[in-house]
């Protein structure tokens, strides 16, 4: 091919790209300048029209609980509707990016004769039963009974036993700290995500707070709720210039650090939506320390080498030059379009268009979810985040490998640009904590045999046939056909379960409970628990026939990092120390 000074500087199909989608702006630019101009009078017929023309819909909707969830501008008003209580904290992460992290505290409570006294949707406390977990107060409080006496030999033991070293200087023996869970949201979403479903049996959240787990809801720097640095303001271009890099050398394991000191727990479960997956996959691959401090890694809908999109011309823009990418869509913050036609729409339009949207895109039907449910999820999927991002997604599409974003483009956009240097891959089958992936038989954006190839052993995979990518937050069933296997494995791996063993595993098909929230001196009986379970069968996934589990290991890599760790324990400088703490807390329970 013939060289020719500038132009070609791009392929052939990179001026196609260019073309088609400066034609796709212009004429969205057109209408939203058409909508700006028309008055607020005629728009609001618009809506009222609309109101008319689906009748079935809006009739629906304006009976249930959608309007309220719809209309809620934050996760602080969502959670005060629901009537769960809410926190919200700011951690700094080491490039001074401030993120907002939402915190569940507990249940829901209501006011008696007794003061507040737990008042747990029903439907959750039925889901709950039908899987063995108690709630919430039982389970404090047959924590709170079954404490009795110990002698000098078992707290030196147990103390032993923490191989994390967690026990914080203002903890006194008999405080009950409930097992910690983060949930992370997806590209272009925001914590609000796990709060939007109308059933509360659906709300993943509220689930885990009735069954006595510390719900944080973490944000992703550049989202509504960490729009915020100490030096930079959102309208500079450098406050933009992060990829998913940033996300997993800062973001997730500064996050799990605040929460970690917060609560005293000395590890949290860690789940992760879409993107919030691959932020895990990479953090986790990176920061060998950050896995001592995850006990367990739940994925839905993981994406980390997407095969692209289901539309040609579409998916030529996304494996054109960065460069292209760039000149498209600026180097801040893309698509506010689709923030601008949020607000404007009649929500039931705007599901319409978003469907219409993703089945061009990905092929998705979105069947699995009511036209209710999506009319008022859809009014929370979209916030800020950094074209970079875009384009870092972009460039593990066109080279289909998990990397690092890579800094330097190719001179001649056609040819590939790894002659010159070699992208960091995430080395992922480097991951220690252990991993559990859901995913649906529609997903058109994960390929689960290169995942399961990049990946060590793992606890277990289940396939929901039905389930596309969104199906995973917003799905009719998912209390049937996630949420147990969730709880699941939570009773395993949450804090008290850390150390993870053949054993531990066995019981994730039980349906019984190991107590949601224990602190050291409950670990010893947890382990002989474990050790006096030999002869159970492994029934994980067998039970149903919507997911199926497709690989259970032999082996946690983990196992090798504790029997390290409690060797070292076994020094004697150690123990003297064990000693010297016993007795100082028996000093101070004498004196009290």
């Amino acid at each position: 091919m013939v060289h020719i000074p500038i132009v070609s500087r791009l392929s052939f199909g990179d001026y196609r790209s260019i073309i088609f989608t400066f034609m796709i702006l212009g004429i969205e630019t057109c209408f939203r300048v058409i909508a700006y101009l028309i008055p607020a009078v005629i728009l609001d017929a618009g809506k009222a029209l609309v109101e008319k023309i689906f009748p079935w819909v809006v009739t629906n909707h304006m009976s249930a609980r959608a309007p309220h969830l719809e209309n809620a501008a934050n996760v602080q008003e969502m959670l005060r509707f629901w009537n769960y209580p809410v926190q919200e904290h700011l951690v700094r992460t080491q490039d001074n990016y401030l993120l907002g992290v939402h915190r569940i505290t507990h249940g829901r409570e209501k006011i008696s004769a007794k003061g507040l006294v737990p008042n747990p949707p029903k439907d959750i406390v039925k889901l709950l039963r039908e899987n063995g977990v108690p709630l919430a107060a039982e389970t404090k409080e047959a924590y709170t009974n079954n404490q009795r006496p110990r002698d000098k030999r078992d707290q030196e033991e147990d103390l032993e036993a923490d191989f994390d070293q967690k026990i914080r200087k203002n903890t006194k023996e008999g405080d009950y700290i409930k097992p910690v869970v983060l949930l992370y949201h997806g590209f272009m979403m925001c914590s609000e995500v796990w709060l939007c479903n109308l059933d509360e049996e659906r709300n993943l959240a509220f689930v885990l707070a009735e069954a006595g787990y510390d719900v944080w809801l973490g944000n992703a720097r550049g989202n509504k709720y960490s729009l915020k640095h100490m030096f930079l303001k959102p309208h500079e271009k450098r406050f933009w210039e992060f990829s998913m890099d940033e996300l997993a050398l800062f973001d997730m394991p500064d996050t799990v650090d605040y929460i970690l000191n917060r609560t005293g727990a000395p590890s949290l479960v860690y789940i992760g939506f879409s993107q919030g997956t691959a932020q895990a996959f990479a953090s986790l691959s990176i920061n060998p320390d950050l896995n001592d401090k995850i006990s367990l890694f739940i994925a839905l809908a993981p994406a980390t080498t997407p095969p692209g999109l289901e539309n040609g011309l579409v998916n030529s823009v996304v494996k054109a030059a960065p460069n292209v990418i760039y000149l498209l869509l600026g180097r801040k913050t893309p698509l506010t379009a689709a923030l601008f036609w949020q607000n404007l729409l009649h929500p039931t339009t705007y599901a319409t268009m978003i469907d219409l949207a993703v089945k061009f895109l990905f092929g998705w039907k979105s069947q699995s979810m009511s036209l209710v449910q999506k009319a008022v999820s859809y009014q929370h999927l979209y916030s800020f985040t950094s074209v970079r991002i875009l384009v870092h997604w972009f460039q593990i599409i066109r080279t289909q490998v998990f990397q690092m974003y890579d800094d330097v483009q190719p001179r001649v956009p056609y040819l590939s640009s790894s002659r010159s240097h070699c992208p960091h891959p995430f080395p992922t089958n480097q991951i220690s904590t252990p991993i559990a992936i859901f995913y649906g038989g529609n997903d058109t954006l994960v390929d689960i045999q290169a995942l399961l190839s990049d990946l060590p052993e793992i606890v277990g995979v289940w396939e929901v046939p039905a389930y596309e990518h969104l199906d995973f937050l917003w799905a009719e069933g998912l209390e049937t056909h996630v949420y147990p296997h969730i709880l699941e494995l939570l009773e395993s791996h949450s804090f008290n379960g850390h150390i993870s063993t053949n054993k531990e595993k066995k019981i994730v098909g039980r349906k019984t409970s190991n107590a949601a929230g224990t602190m050291l001196p409950e670990i010893k009986s947890s382990v002989g628990e474990l050790e006096g379970n030999d002869d159970l069968d492994d029934e994980e996934g067998g039970n149903s026939t919507v997911i199926s589990a497709m690989n259970t290991p032999n082996r946690s890599p983990l196992i090798e990092r504790h029997s390290f760790m409690s060797s070292r324990r076994s020094h004697s400088s150690s123990r003297l120390a064990t000693r010297s703490f016993i007795d100082a807390q028996e000093q101070q329970h004498q004196g009290e």
